[in-house]
């Protein structure tokens, strides 16, 4: 019974030698395959990397590029180049394209030795006395001529207070200024400018003489408030000029000019009070505020003076005495 157990186990010895023998030609001959293709996937590894054993490719030398250019000449039907000329045999297809370069035109400009519309100047293009900063002889003309600059409007009130403004645009500014003076009067609607603008229509200064405009003007101004424009209406109704005579309007607009220390309104409406205009009741405001004016001009303090005196024959002691006293504002 011994001897039983003990053949049995060397026939279990040998055949486990056996089959250690079969495993080990078996990996050897893949190892062997992988080294001689780098892309060769052993077995053991495509199945555990779901890829099936693939055979070596044919030509190893070959990149993938090859492999895919003579894939496609195959499936088209193209031979290779040389291949029908090695072979000595007529080509079955068609022969290879021969793709040439691409090469890109110059442009228009670049061809016609042009600059492209738009594009800046180049220095050899520009006159030399440009580029030195040399004025041209009309610049220089133009240089010389004045400059004249707008009037302010506090420039113009003191021209208009001294009667200059008219003589100022048309004979020291010859009249250059009418689009820009009739502009701020109609557009921007400055009351020294609407008052100036009427004035020029109404003498037909610079400008065609238009009445009917110009008393539009001035009241245009004189609803703002421009006291010059207010002593210039006050006149024309005193007198009927370019309007119907009417004594009243016309006291109404002296008294608010000369209320503002307009002095040729101070004076008008004295003059109004002696000719019987008014009310007694303006003697004495009229009378201070012509008493305490500042009157630089000669001419015009006699004429004060002599309206006072006028108005003084009017007026009370007591009243003349306290006009002299306090200055009505």
């Amino acid at each position: 019974m011994r001897s039983i157990w003990i053949f049995v186990s060397l026939l279990v010895s040998s055949v486990t030698v056996y089959a250690a023998g079969e495993n080990v030609a078996t990996t050897a001959a893949p190892a062997a395959g992988s080294a001689a293709d780098p892309d060769y996937i052993p077995p053991s590894t495509a199945i555990f990397s779901g890829l099936e054993t693939a055979a070596p490719p044919e030509n190893p030398a070959a990149s993938s590029g090859q492999r895919m250019s003579q894939s496609i000449n195959e499936a088209l039907n193209i031979a290779p180049k040389g291949s029908s000329q090695q072979a000595g045999n007529a080509p079955t297809g068609p022969k290879p394209l021969d793709v040439a370069p691409l090469s890109i035109p110059e442009s228009p400009e670049k061809q016609q030795g042009g600059i492209p519309a738009g594009s800046p100047a180049q220095k050899a293009d520009i006159p030399a006395e440009l580029l030195h900063g040399s004025a041209s002889s009309n610049s220089v003309v133009t240089d010389e001529l004045p400059v004249i600059e707008i009037y302010t409007q506090e420039e113009l009130i003191a021209l208009i207070n001294d009667d200059k403004h008219l003589h100022r645009v048309a004979d020291i500014d010859e009249c250059q200024l009418v689009k820009d003076i009739e502009l701020r009067a109609r557009v921007v609607m400055i009351p020294a400018y609407q008052y100036l603008w009427g004035d020029m229509l109404l003498t037909g200064t610079c400008t065609k003489k238009d009445a009917e405009l110009g008393i539009e003007y001035l009241w245009k101004a004189a609803q703002q408030g421009l006291p010059a424009a207010l002593e210039h209406l006050a006149r024309y109704y005193a007198k009927g000029h370019y309007v119907q005579r009417d004594t009243q309007q016309a006291a109404i607009f002296m008294h608010e000019a000369a209320a503002q220390g307009y002095l040729k309104a101070q004076i008008g409406w004295v003059d109004m009070l002696v000719r019987g205009l008014g009310s007694p009741l303006d003697y004495e405001e009229a009378y201070s505020w012509l008493h305490h004016s500042v009157i630089v001009d000669d001419k015009q303090h006699k004429q004060a003076a002599s309206l006072l005196a006028r108005l003084s024959q009017r007026m009370p002691p007591n009243i003349i005495a306290r006009a002299k006293n306090y200055r009505w504002q």
